[in-house]
């Protein structure tokens, strides 16, 4: 009798019974919040890192948030892929329209099918690149031509691989960010003085405000190796963003996520990606796990007048075979010269 009278009581709340689902992922979300107070730099973080836009899905994601988000991103049910993923980065000298605008910083971000690691690889801006109905430019000089696709076509025919996702971030929205977060601790193998402002930024790690870091960024014909260089004042940047991301714990401060998520300059194309997709792909990157990776020498050649970059003829196609074939940690171990040192 008391047993059936249960089964009755236990029918008749049933239907008053919270979904399991959001009860799940807020305690997961717990978790998650008490393992990165132990570990200081976690997952978030390493999204902050990899693209300023892929940042704020994560963070909305996990956080339950609801902050409109003015990336231009279209609706999409796909899910991220289960096998390595590519991001292309696109960083914009300029703006007001994309005639204006060159493509200054450009970085492959490479994600292993084993979430091991995220792999920060730049393409220098003065590379020669032969461009449909144009002929021989510089890459930097393809998007301002055709837009976001042309440059995506264009890393594409140098590297053989498609970009997954491309985020294109004006220089203004990296200091926006820069002062949003109240300043990223930047870390510098040797003292350099500004060619714009004249400004000396000293060796050795200290924290930047949004100025200082574009600043930093635009930086290149100081530079021992020019663009390479400033490739990776770049990679140093975006490690500088996710450790202030661990740091400040952005999902606990709901003012900083509205602020970022409010950030003009930032536009994110994820194609047939899902935001969610993306964003479960880079909450298993650490933000320690961030390997950057650039050529280290020139290689100049003049074409009708115009003096170019060039690959290095023997690293470079085994580096985008690496990337083709998720085979990054190989390449970094063989060509230490070529991957960023602290």
């Amino acid at each position: 009798m008391i047993e059936d009278e249960l089964r009755e009581a236990f029918a008749r709340h049933e239907a008053q019974a919270p979904p399991l689902d959001p009860l799940r992922r807020a305690i997961d979300g717990l978790a998650a919040r008490r393992r990165r107070r132990r570990t200081v730099t976690r997952t978030g973080a390493a999204a902050v890192a990899v693209a300023l836009a892929l940042a704020l899905p994560v963070q909305l994601w996990r956080g339950g948030l609801e902050v409109p988000l003015p990336l231009g991103v279209g609706a999409s049910t796909t899910a991220a892929p289960s096998g390595p993923l590519n991001l292309l980065l696109l960083g914009l000298d300029g703006s007001g329209s994309v005639r204006n605008a060159r493509t200054d910083t450009i970085m492959l971000v490479h994600l292993p099918a084993d979430g091991s690691q995220a792999y920060l690889v730049s393409i220098e801006r003065d590379l020669a690149t032969d461009m449909p109905g144009v002929g021989t430019t510089k890459i930097n000089g393809v998007y301002s031509r055709g837009g976001v696709e042309a440059a995506r076509d264009a890393v594409q025919r140098l590297t053989g691989i498609r970009a997954d996702a491309v985020a294109e971030v004006e220089f203004s929205a990296l200091r926006s960010v820069t002062d949003t977060l109240g300043g990223l601790p930047v870390c510098l193998p040797e003292p350099m003085r500004s060619q714009h402002t004249g400004a000396l930024f000293p060796a050795g790690c200290r924290d930047y405000t949004g100025d200082q870091v574009q600043d930093l960024m635009r930086q290149r014909k100081i530079l021992l190796h020019g663009g390479y260089d400033r490739d990776r004042v770049g990679q140093r940047v975006l490690l500088g963003l996710a450790k202030k991301a661990g740091d400040r714990s952005l999902l606990s401060d709901f003012w900083v996520v509205s602020q970022l998520a409010r950030t003009p300059g930032i536009t994110l194309h994820t194609g047939d990606l899902s935001l969610l997709g993306l964003a479960m792909r880079l909450d298993r990157v650490e933000a320690a796990d961030i390997v950057g990776i650039s050529q280290p020498t020139f290689y100049v050649t003049k074409i009708d007048g115009v003096f170019y970059e060039q690959l290095d003829p023997a690293v470079a196609p085994g580096l985008f075979r690496a990337l083709r074939d998720d085979t990054m940690s190989a390449f970094a171990q063989a060509h230490p010269a070529w991957v960023l040192q602290e």
